[in-house]
């Protein structure tokens, strides 16, 4: 039995014997005895009945709690009901916690009460919940709702069944479908929450959501298994939401949607906006697009942070990170994957600059039908405007492939998109810059590529220029090479050649190649040089310009030559090597643009500076214009034709005239002169006293063969001819 009911009982008792000892002088006193009122009976089988009556609990020198109702029922098993009951529990902090209910039943410990509704329970800071039917137990302080309930404080409401309120700790339990609302300061709703079940943790702020939670924040919809909610000290605001176990955010100013198995959104300390996103666990974000679909962001971990007007303005990203960019006007679409992510950007544009680092791989879908585009590295640093690349430089060991014909590889690679152009350069354990475009590599100090049209620009090149692909058909001789065949006509199709040079200029398409400064062509034993050699896939064609020379290995034999330029043209089958062109002068005729310093004047050397030059099996061999017609099918030499002040030297002949043809079937020779100037032929002598003297032959056409001394002049003796015998002088073979 309790304080109370003892001092009641008391009481009670004094007051019963107080009554009797009035009630008998009443009787003694008065002759006619008045019987007393009726008393009013609330319960029959009640023993004792009170009104307006108080019960104070105290422990340990402090108010714990204060109970008080407007009449009480007691029974004989120890049982009470009471009436208009009110239960105040005050804490020590200050806090205070009212129950309230029309009628409350008590068992005979006295302890729990079960309270008959409608119950209200009412804290200090404003807190207040309604229900039916409930109990509370003085002993742990927890009132228990099994029925439907509702809640508010101050703009947050919320509705369940089957709750709990622990006064102790001060949280409510909500068992089964738990709704809760927060408005604004306008009263519009902010965030809704609902759930299988929901605790709200008042002296922590900390809402929690379990079973299929579901949330409406302004524009976003939230879902997860179990979420957390942190609120401000007065429960008014949301701070923080924490989400597990199949995540999913969608809505947003500048975040479309967002997915994980774990998501964690930290918001403004007005709850107004949202900072911080962390998503763990196949994380995935889709970014908000003026049009059609944005950006997305994937990894098994993420985390966002946003300005108050919600653009990106960082992003970090671990594992299996993904950045998918969709198409627009300036650039296609694209994605990016690597181990991590970090960018950067600033408020009103969103992310700016993108870091990628380990296993680096960038894919872009074909154009025009084309195959795709796949670059590769250790490191890249993109940058961003709206949802396009606009810039990309790829480091450590990088690849790039574009479609089936072109592959490159650097230490560092440039990608502009919107440009559509690459940029190569620096050396690191992969290699330097390095191009292949058809059956071309080109490797170099710096190489870039218009990827359009194929064009390529190097400095500090060397080239090597592949055979024909297994299954490839060889050009017929004379014809283009086609087919991706990189290889000139002029030589051997089945071995690969190399190509240097301090610059090169590609001209994609058109197959056209301009090699400048110290260019240098070599296939085993042949080689080609000259300040610039232009190359043309297309029709097979190759030419030296600027002191040009050339080590030929042809199927008669090895030519050597020197010239202004060479040519090889591939329909012609000829490789023409010519004098620098003559320049006008203002006090003579013409001089070579070319011509030397300090040559005599008047002589023939001022008019050309170099004349061309090939030594062969033909002999040594000086003309303005020098032609080596080849045979149409491999590198047999068919003719030598010369043009213009032509100076041969064979063995002991000289000859001098202005124009030879050489047939190389027969070994003949046919020289014939120009106007009045004759043709000249030297031959050395020997006396038997072992004097030398030269016989000379002049006319206007001399025919010979190499291998016999036969010489035909005139043959058809329209000219005289002379012979004479004179002293050798030294030919001048300029």
């Amino acid at each position: 039995m309790t304080s109370w009911q003892k001092r009641t009982r008391i009481g009670l008792a004094i007051f019963a014997a107080v009554f009797g000892t009035f009630v008998y002088r009443s009787i003694r006193e008065r002759t006619t005895p008045v019987p007393p009122a009726p008393v009013e009976r609330i319960d029959p089988k009640a023993t004792l009945e009170t009104s307006d009556s108080n019960v104070q609990r105290e422990q340990k020198g402090e108010q714990d709690f204060r109970i008080s109702f407007s009449r009480s029922l007691n029974y004989e098993d120890g049982s009470a009901k009471l009436f208009d009951v009110r239960i105040e529990v005050t804490k020590a902090d200050g806090r205070t916690f009212v129950v309230t209910a029309p009628e409350a039943g008590a068992g005979k410990d006295q302890d729990e009460k079960q309270l008959t509704g409608p119950v209200k329970l009412v804290v200090s800071d404003g807190f207040e919940l309604t229900t039916d039917h409930a109990t509370h137990s003085q002993n742990s302080g927890i009132v228990r709702a099994p029925g439907a309930v509702t809640f508010k404080r101050g703009r947050m409401s919320g509705s369940g069944v089957n709750a709990t309120y622990d006064q102790n700790n001060d949280v409510l339990t909500i068992a089964e479908n738990a709704t809760i609302a927060i408005a604004d300061v306008a009263g519009k709703p902010a965030t809704d929450f609902s759930s299988g079940s929901a605790t709200l943790d008042r002296l922590q702020n900390v809402l929690t959501l379990d079973g299929k939670a579901h949330v409406l924040r302004n524009e976003q919809v939230i879902d997860a298994d179990h979420v957390v909610t942190r609120l401000s000290d007065d429960e008014q605001i949301v701070t923080y939401i924490e989400l597990r176990n199949n995540a999913r955010v969608t809505g947003g100013t500048a975040i479309d949607s967002m997915s994980a198995r774990d998501i964690d959104m930290d918001y403004t300390d007005d709850g107004r906006a949202l900072e911080r996103v962390v998503l763990n666990g196949g994380a995935g974000i889709a970014m908000r697009a003026a049009q059609g679909s944005g950006r997305q962001i994937l990894g098994e971990s993420l985390e966002l942070r946003l300005a108050p007007d919600g653009s990106v303005i960082a992003a970090t990203g671990r594992e299996k990170v993904r950045l998918d960019l969709p198409a627009s006007a300036e650039a296609p679409a694209g994605s990016i994957s690597a181990k991590t992510l970090d960018a950067t950007g600033e408020a009103g544009h969103g992310l700016t600059l993108a870091q990628f680092r380990g296993d680096v791989e960038y894919r872009e879908p074909g154009r025009r039908g084309a195959a795709g585009r796949v670059v590769r590295s250790h490191a890249l640093s993109a940058s961003l405007a709206g949802d396009a690349v606009t810039d990309a430089v790829f480091t450590d060991r990088v690849t790039f492939e574009d479609g089936d014909d072109l592959s490159a590889r650097a230490a560092e690679v440039r990608y502009r998109p919107q440009q559509n152009a690459l940029a190569l350069s620096k050396a690191d354990a992969g290699g330097g810059p390095h191009v292949t475009i058809d059956q071309i590599a080109i490797d170099a100090r710096t190489i870039e590529v218009a990827l359009d049209d194929r064009r390529i620009n190097a400095a500090g090149v060397k080239t090597t220029l592949s055979p024909r692909k297994a299954g490839q058909t060889a050009p017929s001789q004379g014809e283009a090479p086609g087919g991706g065949v990189a290889l000139p006509g002029l030589l051997r199709q089945n071995e690969a050649a190399n190509i240097n040079s301090d610059a090169l200029e590609y001209k994609g398409k058109s197959g056209q190649a301009i090699y400048t400064g110290n260019a240098a062509l070599l296939q085993g034993d042949t080689s080609i040089r000259g300040d610039v050699i232009s190359l043309d896939q297309e029709k097979g064609n190759l030419t030296a310009t600027g002191s040009a020379r050339s080590t030929l290995e042809l199927d008669t034999g090895r030519s050597t030559g020197r010239a202004h330029d060479i040519r090889y043209d591939d329909t012609a089958r000829t490789v023409t090597y010519s004098a620098a062109a003559l320049a006008p002068t203002s006090d003579r005729g013409s001089v070579p643009a070319g011509a030397r310093a300090g040559a005599p004047a008047g002589g023939r050397g001022a008019m050309l500076a170099r004349d061309a030059q090939l030594n062969g099996p033909q002999g040594d061999l000086r003309a303005e214009r020098i032609a080596i017609v080849l045979a149409k099918q491999g590198n047999e030499v068919e003719r030598v034709e010369a043009y213009g002040n032509v100076t041969l030297k064979l063995d002991a002949r000289t000859v001098v005239g202005a124009r030879l043809t050489h047939q190389s079937a027969d070994g003949r020779y046919v020289m014939s002169g120009s106007g009045a100037a004759p043709v000249t032929i030297t031959e050395a002598t020997t006396t038997s006293t072992g004097a030398t003297s030269c016989r000379e032959t002049t006319g206007r056409a001399l025919t010979f063969f190499k291998s016999t001394d036969t010489i035909i002049v005139d043959g058809n003796a329209e000219k005289r001819t002379e012979t004479q015998i004179k002293p050798c002088a030294a030919p001048s073979l300029r």
